[in-house]
C-alpha cells in the first residue's frame, strides 16, 4: 500500500512539474513543457499580446501566442451563427497581418472548433520567413464582449512537434463564464 501511495505521489508530482497554467482575460491556458516566457506587450485600444515560445537557439524558436482585443462595448447577446460569423472575421483581420510577414503564403479554409464549449475559427497556414518553410494555426474566438486570437508558428523543419503541442493547449483552453 506504501509503495502505490509512493508512486501516485511520484506521478503526481511529475505532472504538476510539467503543467503551467497561465491565466489570461477570461481563460486559462496550460502552457506545455520546454515554452517559455510569459512576454507581454500593450499594442494600444484595447489590445494586449501575450507570448511564449520553445527556443531552437539561434534558429528562434516555435511561438504560442494569445492576443486579446478588448474593443471598448459591451457586444448584444448573439447566437451561434452570429458568434462563428464575428471568429472567421476577426480571424481573417489577424490572419491579414501574418500573410503581409511571409512570402508564398497560402492557408487553409477556415474550419470551426470548439473551445470550452464555445464556436472558435481555425485556419493554418505556410509561408516562407526570411527563406525557411514555416507553417502556422490560428484560432479566433468571440467570448464576453472580447476577441481572442491564438496563433502557433514554428520552422516546417521540425516537423510540427511543438505547434502540436501549442495546438494542444488552445484547444484545451477553460473559459470562465
Amino acid at each position: 500500500m506504501t509503495t502505490t501511495r509512493g508512486f501516485l505521489f511520484f506521478l503526481f508530482v511529475l505532472i504538476s512539474s510539467t503543467v503551467k497554467a497561465y491565466d489570461f482575460g477570461d481563460g486559462s491556458i496550460n502552457i506545455p513543457d520546454g515554452f517559455e516566457g510569459p512576454i507581454t506587450q500593450s499594442v494600444g485600444q484595447g489590445a494586449s499580446l501575450i507570448g511564449f515560445t520553445f527556443p531552437h537557439g539561434s534558429a528562434g524558436g516555435a511561438l504560442l501566442q494569445i492576443t486579446i482585443w478588448n474593443p471598448g462595448q459591451k457586444f448584444p447577446e448573439m447566437s451561434i451563427n452570429e458568434l462563428k460569423a464575428g471568429s472567421e472575421k476577426y480571424l481573417l483581420q489577424f490572419l491579414g497581418g501574418i500573410e503581409k510577414k511571409r512570402n508564398n503564403f497560402k492557408q487553409s479554409q477556415v474550419e470551426f472548433v470548439q473551445i470550452s464549449g464555445n464556436p472558435a475559427a481555425k485556419v493554418t497556414w505556410t509561408g516562407l520567413v526570411q527563406g525557411e518553410e514555416a507553417h502556422g494555426v490560428m484560432y479566433c474566438l468571440v467570448f464576453n464582449s472580447t476577441i481572442y486570437s491564438f496563433h502557433t508558428q514554428d520552422l516546417s523543419s521540425y516537423g510540427g512537434r511543438y505547434t502540436k503541442l501549442a495546438v494542444n493547449a488552445f484547444e484545451s483552453i477553460e473559459l470562465k463564464k
